[in-house]
């Protein structure tokens, strides 16, 4: 297994994977309304009905309307441009960063399930935009605390404007930075403060979490036999519940296929699981990018309401993954010690 991850891919296979990813957009974008039902264009016509028949600077603020503002400053032609840039720009950044033959793969993996998700119109381009650019920052050659607050600073910006549950993302985000930045006692202590912080919130503040999800399922009309949707597993009571309802549905993301065995819920259990071992087998948990990662999959646990839904916003984060560095731990390095650091440093990249 390790030879997956030692071994570098040509360039020109990159560049073949490449092409071949974009022959794939081409042909989704073209025939996607031959093929795919019609529930994966919900968001495109809720978005275009707002364009056409609301005002949208009297329209109450949300996701939907904030987005529909921008495409409508675009106007038709040029949001269709935006979304296959913002997908050709994927493309082009996770074909770069396929250095290893485990990273193609999961690259040509994603990317079926990214096309069939993204090519319409929908809030998830703004993000995918958003990610991007985070990622882009994370390339610059400043500190990783500057990175990870500039990242904080992006996703709180896209509170404001588009999903104020962002907020939390950005949360979580600051107190892993802060735990992974320390390390004995006071890291301890700070354990010990998030708890006792988690504990003081308000009940309402985690009913709220919770209930989104049982308030989107019950508000869906003849679907309640739909294999996809789950609810909480407990009633929601504060935090006594909060986490055992998120680790229900963490484990109806990872093992979906033992609740229903279908290709698609083999597919998406197979996605998560290898972004998961990518994750961590980069040995990188400090980086701006593992931290968003992390973030992003513990908020959708608390109220994502099918699986459906978990993995279209999962592909609009997911390539994220192609931005943390390879780092190889000093046990690893110790079995080479010729090509071992200077002993002030932890880890070195691969």
């Amino acid at each position: 297994m390790s030879s997956l991850f030692d071994k570098r891919i040509a360039p020109e296979i990159r560049l073949i994977c490449g092409i071949l990813m974009l022959v794939l957009t081409a042909l989704i974008y073209m025939y996607q309304r031959a093929f795919l039902p019609s529930y994966f264009f919900t968001d495109e016509t809720t978005i275009i009905d707002l364009m056409k028949y609301t005002d949208l600077s009297l329209a109450e603020q949300n996701s939907f309307v904030s987005t529909a503002v921008i495409f409508s400053f675009l106007g038709s032609a040029w949001s269709q441009v935006l979304l296959l840039v913002a997908t050709c720009s994927v493309i082009y950044y996770i074909s770069g960063k396929s250095l290893r033959l485990i990273d193609l793969a999961f690259a040509i993996i994603l990317m079926l399930s990214f096309t069939l998700f993204n090519l319409k119109l929908s809030k998830e381009i703004i993000v995918i935009l958003l990610n991007l650019l985070v990622c882009y920052v994370c390339t610059w050659r400043i500190s990783n605390h500057s990175k990870t607050a500039l990242v904080i600073a992006i996703y709180l910006l896209y509170a404001w404007q588009f999903r104020i549950y962002y907020v939390l993302i950005a949360a979580i985000m600051v107190v892993m930075h802060i735990v992974f930045s320390t390390r004995g006692k006071l890291r301890a202590v700070i354990v010990l403060g998030i708890i006792a912080a988690c504990l003081l919130l308000p009940g309402d503040f985690w009913n709220q979490l919770q209930q989104a999800r049982d308030i989107i399922n019950m508000e869906r009309e003849g679907l309640s036999d739909s294999k996809t949707i789950f609810s909480n597993v407990l009633t929601p009571n504060g935090i006594m519940t909060a986490f055992p309802n998120a680790g229900f549905a963490a484990l109806r993301f990872y093992f979906a296929p033992i609740f229903s065995l279908r290709v698609q819920e083999i597919f998406l259990s197979f996605t998560l699981w290898l972004l998961t071992f990518l994750m961590f087998r980069r040995h990188n948990h400090k980086h701006p990018l593992f931290l968003l990662l992390v973030a992003n999959f513990a908020i959708q646990t608390f109220f994502e309401p099918d699986l459906g839904s978990f993995f279209r916003h999962l592909t609009a984060y997911a390539f994220c993954v192609f931005g943390i560095d390879y780092l190889q731990p000093r046990r690893e390095i110790s079995r080479h010690p010729a090509a071992a650091p200077a002993p002030a440093h932890f880890y070195r990249e691969t």
